[in-house]
């Protein structure tokens, strides 16, 4: 019998590959990316980015800059100039970031790939990579394949049909991107994209600088609406200040509500899609896992390791999204003998036990290779 099993046919990927890299990366997408319905969206966006800043600019703006230099009004709109360029330039560069930066997919290695073998440990292709390349045992235990999580009710690994490819923990399939996308968020068709473990960094910014910026435009463009409304000027004029302003508090209004619930996912180490389910894997009858290792360990999961690099559109997490420390929060007392994972329990949450911690997974890769059947868990499990 055959190693692998026969390739299943797949779509062409995003018809940007023939570029060269520099200029359009490579992506997940397994699809033709830039449809007219995919474009619409991002259209939308930069149109609004574009009459926000063009109506600040030049109704707000520019007359305050036609004051003689040295008086309050020439000062006042330098100064806000200043602020209101810099903060568009920081949201155009990360939401270019965050559609050219791929979110991350199941590499193309016999770890994912191989339906053939069921053991989740692939301990037996570590030891002889290790013994034909003369490795040490403490470079072959780094290199090993880490057990998941996120397994099937017979205690499978999960297997996405569509890609071909084991999923990792975390990771979910985009019926839009049609590919699995590493610790994916959700799918944002306002930048065209999935939200996934590499560009969530730079997600993150893209709102928080939409939000700073449509302030500052209310804030300080509140002046030219009063002049406009009780000084002469034309109707033209007239109707594109208040029209700014009015599309600046609709955005605004919207990313107030959005952004807040973004960050304390952040803190929570969750993603949308696991807070949207609701739901919880179980580590023993007596212990509830979840990602939260603390809110400075938490920010570095999402902004990167360098503190002070986590406002800028640099240095994503490190790590390769493929596993994920987990942590333990033990039940209330008395509550284990009630508490229990439903067993058709579903969830998208995907985790990985700390190396530390200890765990019922010590049956060896040879003895599951030979039964040929998972080991039973005692945590909930989730289907593919």
């Amino acid at each position: 019998r055959p190693r692998f099993s026969s390739p299943r046919p797949r779509a062409a990927r995003s018809s940007v590959s023939s570029f060269p890299a520099f200029v359009f990366p490579a992506m997940a997408f397994k699809c033709k990316r830039w449809t007219c319905a995919n474009l619409l969206p991002v259209a939308f966006v930069v149109w609004v980015i574009g009459m926000i800043w063009g109506t600040y600019t030049f109704l707000h703006l520019m007359p305050l800059l036609q004051y003689p230099h040295g008086t309050s009004e020439f000062q006042r709109g330098v100064w806000q100039a200043s602020a209101s360029q810099a903060l568009t330039a920081m949201l155009v560069m990360c939401f270019l970031r965050a559609i050219f930066t791929d979110p991350g997919s199941v590499p193309e290695t016999a770890e994912w790939r191989s339906k053939e073998v069921h053991g989740r440990l692939r301990m037996t292709l570590g030891e002889e990579a290790s013994q034909a390349d003369g490795t040490t045992a403490s470079t072959q235990e780094e290199q090993r394949p880490r057990s998941p999580l996120e397994v099937k009710q017979t205690g499978e690994r999960r297997f996405c049909k569509w890609c071909d490819r084991y999923k990792p923990d975390r990771c979910h399939h985009c019926r839009v991107c049609r590919s699995c996308i590493l610790r994916m968020d959700h799918h944002c068709p306002w930048i065209a994209n999935c939200v996934g473990f590499r560009n969530h960094k730079f997600f993150l910014l893209l709102v928080f600088y939409s939000l700073c910026t449509v302030l500052f435009v209310i804030a300080t463009m509140l002046e030219s609406v009063d002049n406009v409304v009780t000084h002469e000027t034309t109707s033209c004029r007239r109707f594109l200040v208040v029209f700014g302003i009015t599309l600046a508090t609709i955005m605004g209004a919207l990313l107030l509500l959005f952004f807040p619930l973004h960050v304390w996912l952040m803190l929570k180490a969750m993603t949308t899609i696991e807070f949207c389910e609701k739901r919880y894997r179980y580590q023993g009858p007596c212990a509830q896992v979840t990602y939260n290792l603390g809110t400075y360990r938490n920010l570095r999961a999402v902004l990167g390791p360098n503190i002070l690099l986590w406002l800028l559109p640099l240095s994503p997490p490190e790590g390769t999204g493929l596993y994920f420390d987990a942590g333990a929060k033990p039940l209330p007392a008395g509550a284990c003998a009630v508490e229990q994972a439903p067993s058709s329990a579903r969830s998208t949450s995907d985790d990985r036990l700390p190396s530390d911690a200890p765990s019922s997974r010590s049956t060896s890769a040879k003895a599951l290779l030979a039964n040929d059947a998972p080991e039973i868990r005692g945590e909930s499990a989730s289907a593919a």
